[in-house]
């Protein structure tokens, strides 16, 4: 057989299956047959041929010419039947490839190139695993058979994920373009407390995330299967109300009782079941103003002699005193120490109105431990004075579950402390060790940190290695992926050119507890908004996955 008929073979394209649409509501309700616009593909359309190559590499042939529906993609799933297994593959790569030695398609046969028919694109995929019909999906140690048929994957062989996956819906598995609409992707309250990372170019979908993971929370703890708290401290006031046409939490009414909103703008505050934010003088430590300035060894000295020469819970009142500044100078500080201490003092008990003689820190724990979605909306505030906030109520937070941790409590849930542009405090060097005490701790004591940010290259590596789930959106920078590639729990190395090409939206999710990093498209907010609303809140969940797929 001549290498034009091997070609040939190889590259037969059989047709195994027609166009499937499925009846909706809104075309029945038209009077109409309730066709489907969007094409729904019930079977792999094409069928092509594995050819070589390795139990950690494969390659198949596919024409090099296809039409749009059948086009292959990077970070498409396929999958190959051998014997009694299902191999899946994702597509990493895919390289124009020809029948001929060396550089063939630069030399001119007339005004034509040569025999186009020898042309073809070569697929390059990863191995995820494979299924076997009678021990479910399992990592592959062997290869499937060369010239095995590699067809796109069904729905029916992303079924083992649905059992795999969480309680919180976040969004739909994506096969390359495509939506698998039937396999919601969902993580796992279990794992909050072993830390997660949201890393995104700016205009990629962060906020859209953490809403609908919110409202998931939200959901849950309404229904009264929450097993955590989740706190969001909002700098930029999108999550209380939203803006313009796009919503906030609180346009979730069905699941309202899910949430607890702090807010430090009256106008907001005013509104039901919205409680104006305060801090008490006396639940500052030294150590929360310790973070905001760049120190001299002698003011850093200083600050930390606060505690031991004035009394912790009025040394904001006495250091201002003329007593409180004799008894630092007794201690050795000179006058011009202490005088910078006072003054950096007042002008953050200056800017920041909400701290006053009562405290909100013990409702926002409780609404915690009883497993809320606890917003706290500080609209229009300096990233010091953002910086200072968060600090306070995450070290309020950490020590009153290490009491607990010390005690029996069986009713208590973890929480989830998020922190927006974290680079700022778990950076390589910065000067926030009650952040970094959390994530390298907190998991003992049931408290997680979730990392937002468009710079995980400024994370410390030994920091973000601690995290156990990644939601990686849209990348653009080299250094970023590497180094969520050299920390990350799975394997991402292999998915760098994925990365790179996720659109607003698409997402990449590494959690231990699913088998692989799963490709996904998070729900636009709103459009889960109408979904959840128009859901009975008495109905009950699909079993093992703990959640009810949303459907038009």
């Amino acid at each position: 057989m001549n290498s034009i008929d091997e070609f040939d073979r190889l590259l037969r394209v059989r047709k195994k299956g027609e166009e499937k649409v499925a009846p909706t509501d809104e075309g029945r309700a038209a009077g109409g047959s309730g066709l489907l616009k969007r094409k729904v593909f019930e079977k792999g359309e094409t069928t092509y041929k594995i050819v070589s190559r390795s139990v950690t590499e494969y390659h198949f042939t596919v024409p090099f010419k296809l039409d749009d529906d059948n086009r292959v993609e990077v970070g498409q799933i396929f999958s190959i039947e051998d014997g009694g297994l299902t191999f899946l593959a994702r597509v990493l790569n895919i390289e124009h490839s020809s029948n001929y030695d060396g550089h063939w398609d630069t030399t001119i046969k007339g005004t034509n190139f040569f025999d186009s028919d020898q042309i073809f694109n070569r697929v390059i995929a990863e191995p995820l695993g494979c299924i076997d019909k009678n021990l479910g999906f399992k990592k592959s140690r062997t290869l499937p058979t060369k010239f095995a048929p590699v067809v796109r994957a069904e729905t029916g062989q992303f079924k083992f994920l649905s059992q795999v996956m969480g309680d919180i819906e976040i969004g739909y598995l994506r096969n390359g373009s495509r939506l698998v609409e039937e396999i919601p992707v969902a993580l796992h309250s279990e794992a909050m407390d072993h830390h997660m990372g949201v890393f995104a170019t700016t205009g990629m979908g962060k906020s859209n995330f953490m809403k609908v993971f919110a409202a998931s929370c939200m959901r849950r703890s309404a229904r009264g299967e929450s097993k955590f708290g989740l706190l969001i401290v909002d700098p930029h006031g999108e999550y209380l109300k939203g803006k313009g046409d796009v919503k906030g939490l609180t346009h979730l009414k069905r699941y309202r009782e899910g949430l607890a909103c702090y807010s430090t703008s009256k106008q907001s505050a005013s509104d039901p079941g919205v409680e104006e934010l305060a801090i008490s003088e006396n639940e500052i430590l030294p150590e929360d103003i310790a973070l905001l300035y760049e120190w001299s060894p002698p003011q850093r000295d200083a600050l930390e002699a606060i505690s031991r020469v004035l009394d912790r819970e009025s040394w904001l009142e006495e250091i201002q005193k003329p007593e409180g500044m004799a008894a630092m100078l007794q201690e050795g500080f000179r006058d011009s120490t202490i005088n910078v201490l006072i003054r950096r003092i007042k002008n953050e008990l200056g800017k920041n109105t909400y701290i006053r003689k009562r405290s909100s820190l013990a409702n926002i724990l409780a609404n915690l431990q009883k497993g809320k979605v606890v917003l706290v909306d500080i609209p229009r505030m300096s990233d010091r004075s953002e910086l200072f906030l968060l600090s306070v109520i995450s070290r309020y937070i950490l020590d009153e579950y290490k009491k607990d941790g010390q005690e029996e409590n069986d009713g208590r849930k973890n929480c989830l402390i998020t922190i927006e542009e974290a680079q700022r405090v778990l950076g390589a060097g910065s000067n926030t060790a009650r952040f970094e005490s959390i994530a390298r701790e907190g998991r003992k004591f049931g408290v997680g940190l979730c990392a937002i940010t468009q710079q995980p290259k400024l994370i410390d590596k030994q920091l973000l290695s601690q995290f156990n789930t990644l939601v990686v959106m849209g990348l653009g920078d080299r250094n970023d992926r590497l180094q969520l590639e050299e920390s990350a729990k799975q394997d991402l190395s292999s998915m760098d050119t994925e990365i790179q090409t996720l659109e607003k939206g698409e997402a990449v999710i590494s959690s231990l507890k699913i088998p692989f990093p799963v490709p996904a498209r998070v729900h636009r907010y709103e459009d889960y908004l109408r979904r959840l609303d128009k859901e009975d809140k008495d109905e009950g969940l699909v079993a093992r996955g703990g959640f009810k797929p949303f459907l038009d």
